[in-house]
Protein backbone atom coordinates (compact mmCIF):
# COMPACT_ATOMS: atom_id res chain seq x y z
CA UNK A 1 0.00 0.00 0.00
CA UNK A 2 3.00 2.63 0.89
CA UNK A 3 5.30 1.34 -1.48
CA UNK A 4 4.69 4.35 -3.88
CA UNK A 5 4.60 6.64 -1.19
CA UNK A 6 7.71 9.00 -1.39
CA UNK A 7 8.63 7.67 -4.76
CA UNK A 8 9.68 9.94 -7.74
CA UNK A 9 8.24 9.86 -11.02
CA UNK A 10 10.13 10.41 -13.76
CA UNK A 11 8.26 12.72 -15.55
CA UNK A 12 10.88 15.16 -16.70
CA UNK A 13 12.62 14.35 -20.22
CA UNK A 14 16.12 15.52 -22.15
CA UNK A 15 15.46 15.17 -25.48
CA UNK A 16 18.55 15.52 -28.24
CA UNK A 17 17.58 18.57 -30.06
CA UNK A 18 19.60 17.21 -33.26
CA UNK A 19 18.65 13.74 -34.03
CA UNK A 20 15.44 14.08 -31.10
CA UNK A 21 16.57 10.66 -28.96
CA UNK A 22 15.71 10.55 -25.82
CA UNK A 23 19.19 10.93 -23.67
CA UNK A 24 17.71 10.59 -20.04
CA UNK A 25 14.43 11.12 -17.82
CA UNK A 26 14.60 13.19 -14.30
CA UNK A 27 12.35 13.23 -11.34
CA UNK A 28 9.98 16.54 -11.87
CA UNK A 29 6.69 17.38 -10.74
CA UNK A 30 5.21 17.37 -13.87
CA UNK A 31 5.83 16.82 -17.43
CA UNK A 32 8.50 18.82 -18.71
CA UNK A 33 10.43 18.86 -21.81
CA UNK A 34 14.22 19.99 -22.12
CA UNK A 35 16.23 20.21 -25.14
CA UNK A 36 20.06 19.46 -24.91
CA UNK A 37 22.70 17.94 -27.63
CA UNK A 38 23.69 14.19 -27.67
CA UNK A 39 27.36 13.28 -27.98
CA UNK A 40 26.85 11.38 -30.92
CA UNK A 41 29.49 12.84 -34.11
CA UNK A 42 26.76 14.22 -36.70
CA UNK A 43 24.80 15.98 -33.60
CA UNK A 44 27.77 18.09 -32.04
CA UNK A 45 29.25 18.46 -35.21
CA UNK A 46 26.12 19.82 -36.50
CA UNK A 47 24.95 22.29 -33.58
CA UNK A 48 28.64 23.81 -33.51
CA UNK A 49 28.37 24.59 -37.07
CA UNK A 50 25.15 26.03 -37.50
CA UNK A 51 23.48 26.08 -33.58
CA UNK A 52 21.41 23.56 -34.62
CA UNK A 53 20.01 24.83 -38.05
CA UNK A 54 20.28 23.84 -41.21
CA UNK A 55 21.54 26.40 -43.54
Amino acid sequence: MSDRVGSNNELGVVICRVCNDVLYTLPTNGYKKFYSVCTKPECSGQFKKGEGTST
